[in-house]
């Protein structure tokens, strides 16, 4: 009985077992691919399942040592083909992505073969490299792919990590019968500006009318409120709203009175109610 011959796969670490008298006549190729060159038999062995005709260059490039950007077509073509020939997958969707290459790389090789054109001067005219454009395609296809791996391994770290989901009680945000709140950043803001315009675009019938409206004019109802009362809802600003107009021109100016220093937007926890509230400036005695 023949000994078992292993085989190992470069791409996979995947191994194939032939016996001994199967290997004699073969000749291995790179990828773990085995052909008869007598009778042009293909064996199929288990190999790596490329993720496409760009990983499979890649690694044609790679386990050659090949410069990226001086690659020998013509080597690298037929040994593209023979891979096509020996491929064990017939699935016509990816079989045609294959194609499609090998046909590139094909037309690179036949341009790369017509002799260059001479000017006036018997010198050659420099023309753009016809494989230019594949190793473009190679690098970038390379830089989503390491992109990509990084990525999953960023998601497969952060399954490890596990939160509560739980929303703080309003008791819990007090301490000594204060109540603790937390500045509304702009993102907190934007996102309840949005809430009020998904509230706005509700089907309802409205008559168009034209009405002008002003950032500072909003900025001097928002200044009133405050001086009356202290500090406002959010949403109440935009309830007292005509139009969209004035809607903008509210969320304008409550961005103005935030930059200018002259209000404080806070809420208890995020996702809670924002409030604006007037902002003190105590008088500094300079004597």
């Amino acid at each position: 009985m023949s000994e078992a011959v292993e085989i190992l796969t470069p791409p996979s670490d995947e191994i194939a077992v032939l016996s001994e008298e199967t290997v004699e006549a073969e000749n291995i190729v790179d990828g773990g691919f085995i052909v008869d060159e007598a009778t042009d038999n293909i064996l199929r062995l288990h190999l790596h399942d490329f993720q496409g005709p760009m990983e499979v260059l890649l690694y044609l490039i790679k386990s050659q040592e090949i410069d990226i950007f001086d690659i020998p077509i013509a080597d690298i073509t037929d040994q593209y083909l023979k891979f096509l020939e020996l491929m064990e997958e017939e699935n016509l969707e990816v079989a045609g992505d294959y194609l499609v290459i090998a046909a590139t790389l094909i037309q690179i090789k036949s341009k790369m073969l017509i002799p260059m054109e001479i000017d006036e001067d018997d010198e050659e005219i420099e023309e753009e490299d016809p494989r230019m454009e594949l190793v473009e395609k190679l690098i970038a296809y390379r830089m989503y792919r390491d992109m990509a791996g990084r990525l999953s391994g960023l998601e497969e770290e952060r399954a490890d990590w596990f939160m509560r989901n739980v929303k703080p009680k309003a008791s819990d945000l007090k301490s000594d019968d204060e109540e603790i709140m937390i500045e509304a950043t702009m993102f907190d803001l934007a996102l309840a500006f949005k809430g009020v315009l998904r509230f706005l675009q509700e089907d309802k019938a409205h008559t168009i009318e034209m009405e002008e409206s002003s950032v500072d004019e909003r900025i001097e109802y928002i200044q009133t409120i405050l001086d009356m009362q202290n500090d406002v809802a959010w949403v109440d600003l935009f309830k007292s709203c005509r139009h969209r107009v004035e809607v903008v021109c509210t969320f304008l100016a409550i961005l103005e009175m935030c930059r200018m220093n002259t209000i404080l937007c806070h809420q208890e926890g995020s996702f809670s109610e924002i409030r604006l509230y007037r902002k003190v400036i105590e008088a500094v005695n300079v004597a």
